[in-house]
């Protein structure tokens, strides 16, 4: 038994500028600013750094952001709603063929481990046409700032879904940045980087992950490496 967990942006699906664009409108509206949103690189953060960054960079105090951040997330979440439809969010290549194949296999568990908070991420999924509810776990940006945590959390709520005993040796992350390959190291997890976000294939080679992929198009040869039978 594998538990699988992926990452969304770029990796999953392509959200086209809209989760940049419900956290811009968030940010306006609760704090009457973004920071230096036009200049700051989201990719393999999570929500909660994201806007603890911009914010403390525009003056505001780290207790303040962080008493404020359950709103946030809920504000977040209420302005995706009308603008995740308008921005065509897109599947990355091969991810729909890959997830039917993944589906009803009985040796994987799927699951999600992102940055993006929990009310979030259904809401981008099913605006690229993804079925959020075949992840049956997940760990989230709203479980923890530090991306290096979550395959801890994802784990336990893997184990206590299935009380199959997953650990970081039967478990894989797939995602499409350096971050994504450094919290599969810190999970004792089994990397999978995709170029398929905003990282070349050279630049993700230099973080060493297990496997590297330009895409998740071969669906039989994805498999094989996601399930240990790869040569």
């Amino acid at each position: 038994m594998r538990l699988l967990l992926f990452d969304i942006d770029g990796t999953l699906l392509r959200s086209n500028g809209a989760g940049r664009m419900a956290m811009t409108s968030m940010l306006l509206e609760m704090f009457g600013t973004t920071g230096p949103i036009d200049s700051y690189r989201m990719d393999g953060k999570t929500d909660p750094m994201i806007i603890t960054d911009l914010l403390t960079a525009a003056g505001i105090p780290k207790a303040q952001i962080e008493a404020k951040l359950p709103q946030a997330y809920q504000l977040m979440a209420e302005k995706a709603v009308a603008i995740f439809p308008e921005r065509a969010l897109t599947p990355c290549q091969g991810v729909l063929p890959l997830l039917e194949a993944l589906r009803n296999r009985p040796d994987v568990i799927l699951g999600l481990l992102t940055g993006n908070v929990s009310l979030t991420a259904p809401l981008k999924l099913r605006s690229a046409g993804i079925d959020p509810e075949q992840f049956v776990v997940g760990a989230y940006g709203s479980d923890g700032a530090d991306r290096n945590a979550l395959p801890a959390v994802a784990i336990a709520r893997a184990n206590q879904l299935t009380d199959h005993g997953f650990t970081g040796t039967n478990t894989v992350i797939i995602g499409d940045t350096p971050a994504d390959i450094l919290c599969a190291r810190a999970g004792k997890a089994t990397a999978i980087a995709v170029a398929s976000g905003w990282h070349s294939a050279n630049t993700l080679a230099t973080h060493r992950p297990d496997h590297l992929l330009e895409n998740l198009a071969d669906t039989e040869a994805v498999l094989r490496i996601m399930l240990g039978e790869a040569d």
